[in-house]
């Protein structure tokens, strides 16, 4: 996909045209990641944020022990590292990783704001994607008191449809299977491991599921979009992905 194209999948620059778009598709920089790679550390000074085109990307915290905490699992077309458009000098809240071979677009701060200056489109654009990141973090925060396995349906639903879709319209759209290992999951969660692969195997021993070595395929997805149906997460994950 063009680099044009990616940007046009994004609500902030939905107001563009496309030249527009292109003109501002030359303000990027592409950079690839291998697994496993940091774009950003928790910490560091935010001069630019990434724009996905391939790949997927955590945002994780580690905690005073050790464990990895896994906040969000971003993929394409989604912005990462968005505190670079909150006020000069501020820093990245949180680390991100490489999950699969990535390849993003970057713009640096400066050079951002530069080519929108005349553009409030992009400004309006950019305050909707605030307000819903906002969002996010209530919507999140309500989906921590919920049972377990509602969480984990949720996590696995909304991996398996594309971005922004509503678990409860799965037999619309074509499942993808869930690249995922179980620690990961217990991480994005907020469950242990063992948890987490106490649930799973009792989806596969119901046939709900198949599972291999990372990965997860919806076998019985009405079955998985049952648990979601009233869950706080999936009433709103769809409006609160872009992170």
């Amino acid at each position: 996909m063009a680099e044009v194209d990616v940007l046009g999948n994004l609500p902030m620059f939905a107001g563009l045209d496309k030249p527009q778009r292109l003109a501002l598709s030359k303000c990027t920089d592409v950079e690839r990641f291998k697994p496993d790679a940091i774009l950003f550390r928790e910490g560091d000074q935010a001069e630019g944020f990434f724009i996905l085109k391939q790949g997927r990307v955590k945002m994780r915290k580690i905690s005073p022990n050790g464990h990895e905490v896994v906040l969000h699992l971003s993929r394409p077309p989604h912005m990462i590292g968005c505190r670079a458009l909150t006020w000069k000098g501020s820093s990245y809240p949180a680390d991100a990783v490489a999950v699969d071979e990535v390849e993003a677009l970057r713009f640096t701060r400066d050079r951002f704001l530069k080519a929108v200056s005349d553009v409030p489109d992009v400004f309006f654009g950019l305050l909707i994607d605030m307000n819903r990141r906002l969002g996010e973090i209530y919507t999140l925060q309500s989906a921590l008191l919920e049972p377990v396995e509602q969480r984990i349906a949720n996590l696995l639903m909304h991996q398996a449809l594309p971005p922004d879709v509503e678990a409860k319209d799965w037999s619309k759209h074509p499942l993808q299977e869930v690249r995922l290992t179980k620690s990961m999951i217990g991480s994005i969660v907020g469950t242990t491991t063992e948890t987490a692969i106490r649930v799973l195997s009792k989806w596969k021993k119901e046939g709900w599921i198949r599972s291999g070595r990372g990965s997860i395929r919806l076998v019985q997805p009405e079955a998985i979009s049952q648990l979601c149906q009233g869950s706080a997460l999936e009433k709103n994950l769809a409006q609160a992905m872009m992170v």
